[in-house]
């Protein structure tokens, strides 16, 4: 194979398999030996009617499918930015299984909403369909600490249903399910809560089926005349107690199902008997069927497909089944056999393209390079890596010190921070907070203002990245009460940690860093006194961790690119000095690669007055002496190559008649063409030997063009004829052989006109392997071919005459054409060839043959063949009348005459025991 083929090969490999492995990246963050997919930072999870699961996990990252045996199906992941992150915020399916979810845009450092929108997923998992979006440009509506405003996506009877929530407001919107691409859902009713009453969460699938929790812990049902009316709890119950409805989901018959932090339980409530709440899990119900279940680490709930609890947690999902049993936690998804083997391809196929671009730079080496290396490109391999690798080196010292430095300042802030809490809050009137019936009362915004103070001078909302949370510490209990994300609900119990045990004991400042379903986060937490010196309450200043990842990616890539400038500044320079001091070598050597590549005129010209000018004096005149004898080593070569065709040596692979040696060959397969004037003998006793040389070159000169115009090679003159190879295609040798027999025609009459007889020519048309190679002794060579198929093709060419036709040519000349409707040839039947043993398919082409001729031929074609088929199988009467109706439209046809009188013997005698359908042809 050639150089450029393979190196085009290569190239094409590489780019295939960059482009591959680039396409298939995320497959390549995770190793091939992966098998199963951990949850981990969970916080929504939800099953279709096939009982297929869908999670949202890694902090809200990514959404994994699975099937009811835990394989993943499909997994899809949110494209951070350096400038934004995106998140998952709610699941909905539809009987087609499309998957609905709320995407959000967050800033930099995932607190602030900046946008979100709904978009609709294929039931593979590609995206096809992004509506409704929601824009925050201003910044007082920017304000949706990393929730915003889209809430309850469902599907209900093939509709897909949703709520925007504003303050003490919320809208339903709807729209068919699986509809067409681009559809907008159109706005199904609004509602708003009673003065000072906020909105927490909202559900319900049709405008007559809609309720809504208050921030101060309430449960609303929109009553048909678009009015909130309270069902829970209900008159008579204390009101101060902590008990609050979170998670809100609506099961298959209408009840009411939510999580009470407070109760340590997942309650249901039917709205027709209000006054009965039923604890559907608890720690104790868990407990007793072996469930190790906790309420510090569930996210959030959802009712199945099938009506049955799903709970989710940080890294496990629960399913309670409808019946009360539970099923084992879901704590991870298990990869297809199938998607481990694509895994190992993907990673298979990056393999094969370092493979290969290893490979690629050893044949540039060896072949391009000629296992040399220029002096420029030595300056640039000993230099570029010493300076790249100091910067490299310097940078990561830098780098790391100011990651380092930044963290530390950042946990002394939020120490500081956090220590401030307790001259931010007044503890007497957090102790006063009893239930959430104190959101939005006085000192609740009180609170509030003072928390926001601390970021007062940022201005535009931006508090930089921070987060401020404030917890009350009652009984060995730590409650929410106040966060900037405005969704989370007052007096929700808090888990105990080491971290903020030491806070509430000893009253120390602790700082440390957490991963939860909302991202990474470093916080601080400090005490808060009452007047009397007692802890009554917590206050937490935090960072997302996503912001300073994005500060340290943002510093990172300015390191990578002030190193690059600098490279390529140095690079410059080297190449820049290099090129200077070796212009005058890289003239010399370009002008003897310009000879070596046969570009004899070539004169270097140098004037640096240097060693280097006298050796290209030197060169000019040792390239007059090679001018002087390559021009008589041509005449020489070119003399060879008249006896040796070019064509017998690029098939041996050589480049000169040089390096031709005793003994070279090669194996190919070609269709072997040979012609011979018949009866030559004859002709040849009429003439003398200057006649019979001058006869034989004229002929050879009229018909060997025909040969060398369609691609072919005259291997061998014999005598009255030739042999020639065609190396391509047979329809090549075909059209040399039809050309040679219309040219005859042509050449007959111009001997008449001379007064010379005419001649007749056969050709034998055969195609198989053969073996071309030099034969002979160390001092005589010739180039010879060696194969039985070339005794075949000759006897092809002797039985022409008895067989009545010009051209004969095999079944695998035949079966290999490319246009096998534009050559005019018949069927002639199986002929034993002598010194066969099995039969040969021949044919007849008759398209280069007399008008006359071939318009009788092609006339009868069809009877013709159909009496060949007579004869194969035994019918000899039948053949025998059919071959004489041929011979009736011609009297010329031979074949059809030989075959009617071997059809009347076996008629009249019968067949010899051995006879197969054949005929012999001698």
């Amino acid at each position: 194979m050639k150089k450029w083929v393979v190196a085009l090969l290569l190239t094409v490999l590489i780019m295939a398999s960059g482009y591959v492995v680039y396409q298939k990246s995320d497959v390549m963050t995770s190793s091939p030996w992966q098998r199963n997919v951990p949850l981990s930072s969970i916080s929504k999870a939800i099953t279709d009617k096939q009982n297929n699961l869908y999670v949202i996990h890694n902090s809200k990252k990514s959404i994994v499918k699975l099937d009811p045996q835990g394989t993943v199906l499909y997994t899809i992941k949110t494209n951070d930015t350096f400038s934004d992150i995106h998140s998952f915020n709610g699941l909905a399916v539809d009987n087609e299984g499309n998957l609905y979810t709320s995407k959000m845009t967050l800033d930099p450092y995932g607190l602030v909403v900046k946008s979100e929108r709904i978009v609709r997923f294929s039931p593979t998992g590609e995206e096809v369909d992004s509506f409704f979006p929601l824009i925050y440009s201003n910044p007082a509506e920017a304000k949706r600490f990393r929730y915003g405003s889209l809430k309850s996506l469902d599907v209900h009877n093939d509709v897909l249903t949703f709520f925007v929530e504003n303050g003490d407001k919320v809208t339903m919107y709807q729209m068919p399910a699986g509809g067409e691409l681009g559809a907008t859902p159109q706005p199904a009713g609004s509602w708003q809560l009673p003065a000072g009453k906020f909105v927490a969460g909202v559900v319900g699938n049709n405008a007559n089926l809609v309720y809504i929790t208050a921030r101060s812990g309430e449960i609303y049902r929109i009553n048909e005349g678009g009015q909130a009316e309270q069902i829970y709890p209900l008159a008579g119950v204390d009101r101060t107690r902590r008990n609050f409805p979170e998670q809100l989901q609506l099961d298959k018959s209408g009840r009411l199902v939510y999580i009470d932090y407070n109760a340590q339980a997942v309650s249901r409530l039917d709205p027709a008997q209000p006054y009965v709440i039923e604890a559907l899990l608890t720690v104790e119900k868990a407990k007793r069927q072996g469930i190790d279940l906790s309420f510090e680490d569930m996210t959030g709930i959802s009712t199945g497909a099938d009506n049955g609890l799903i709970t989710m947690h940080e890294r496990q999902i629960i399913r309670q089944n409808p019946d009360g049993t539970i099923q084992p936690p879901i704590v991870q998804g298990s990869y297809a056999s199938s998607q481990i083997l694509y895994n190992w391809l993907i990673w298979a196929i990056a393999l094969v393209g370092v493979l290969l671009l290893g490979f690629a730079i050893r044949l540039f080496y060896l072949h391009i390079m000629l296992r040399r290396i220029s002096l420029m490109l030595k300056q640039m391999m000993v230099f570029i890596p010493i300076i790249v690798g100091s910067m490299i080196l310097l940078s990561y010292f830098i780098y790391t010190d100011f990651t380092e430095k930044m963290e530390n300042e950042t946990l002394s802030e939020l120490s500081l921070l956090a220590r401030n809490g307790r001259n931010l809050i007044d503890g007497d009137k957090l102790e006063r907070m009893n239930s959430p019936l104190d959101y939005k009362t006085a000192d609740y915004k009180v609170f509030r203002q003072k928390m926001d103070s601390i970021f007062e001078d940022i201005g535009d909302n931006d508090d930089g990245g921070f987060y401020k949370a404030l917890y009350k510490y009652e009984n060995g209990t730590i409650y929410r009460m106040i966060e900037d994300a405005d969704d989370v609900n007052m007096f929700n119990p808090f888990p105990k940690t080491p971290k903020n045990t030491r806070v509430v004991e000893l009253g120390t400042v602790e700082t440390d860093q957490w991963q939860d379903d909302t991202g990474f986060w470093m916080y601080a937490i400090g005490p808060i006194f009452n007047s009397s010196g007692k802890i009554v309450g917590v206050f937490e200043t935090s960072k997302n961790l996503e912001g300073i990842l994005q500060h340290r990616q943002k510093i990172l890539r300015n390191i990578i690119q002030t190193i690059a400038l600098i490279t390529l500044v140095l690079l410059a320079i080297v190449l820049l000095t290099s090129y200077y001091i070796l212009s005058s070598i890289r003239k010399l050597r370009n002008s003897a690669l310009a000879i070596s590549k046969g570009n004899w005129e070539t004169v270097v010209d140098i004037r640096t007055r240097d060693e280097v000018a006298d050796l290209g004096d030197s060169f000019n005149v040792m390239a007059s002496h090679i001018r002087s004898y390559i021009a008589k080593v041509t005449r020489v070569s070119e003399a060879y190559y008249r006896f040796v065709p070019q064509q017998f040596l690029r098939f041996l692979d050589k480049d000169s008649i040089l390096d031709v040696e005793l003994g070279d060959q090669v194996e190919q397969e070609m269709g072997i063409l040979i012609v011979n004037i018949r009866s030559f003998y004859l002709l040849s006793k009429r003439l003398t030997p200057e006649e019979n040389f001058n006869f034989v070159n004229s002929y050879l000169n009229r018909f060997g063009p025909f040969i060398r115009n369609n691609d072919g090679m005259i291997n061998k003159y014999q005598g009255a004829g030739f042999m020639a190879l065609f190396p391509k295609s047979s329809d090549e040798a075909l059209l040399a052989g039809i050309g040679i027999i219309k040219e005859l025609e042509i050449y007959n009459v111009h001997r008449a006109n001379c007064n010379y007889a005419p001649i007749d020519m056969g050709i034998g048309l055969h195609k198989g392997p053969l073996r071309l190679g030099i034969i002979g002794e160390e001092q005589r060579l010739e180039g010879n071919v060696i194969s039985d198929d070339v005794y075949l093709t000759s006897v092809l060419e002797k039985i022409t005459e008895p067989l009545g036709a010009s051209i004969l040519v095999s079944s695998y000349i035949i079966d290999s054409l490319q246009a096998k409707s534009s050559f005019q040839y018949r069927n002639l039947g199986l002929i034993r060839i002598e010194g066969k043993d099995e039969p040969v398919q021949l044919y007849d082409v008759y398209q280069g043959e007399p008008d006359t001729l071939r318009a009788l031929k092609e006339k009868t074609k069809a009877r013709f063949e159909q009496a060949i088929l007579l004869y194969q199988v035994g019918r000899f009467y039948d053949a025998r009348e059919a071959f004489l109706q041929v011979i009736k439209a011609n009297r010329q046809d031979k074949a059809a005459k030989l075959y009617f009188y071997l059809c009347d013997e076996y008629f009249q005698n019968g067949t010899t025991e051995d006879w197969n359908g054949t005929l012999s042809v001698s």
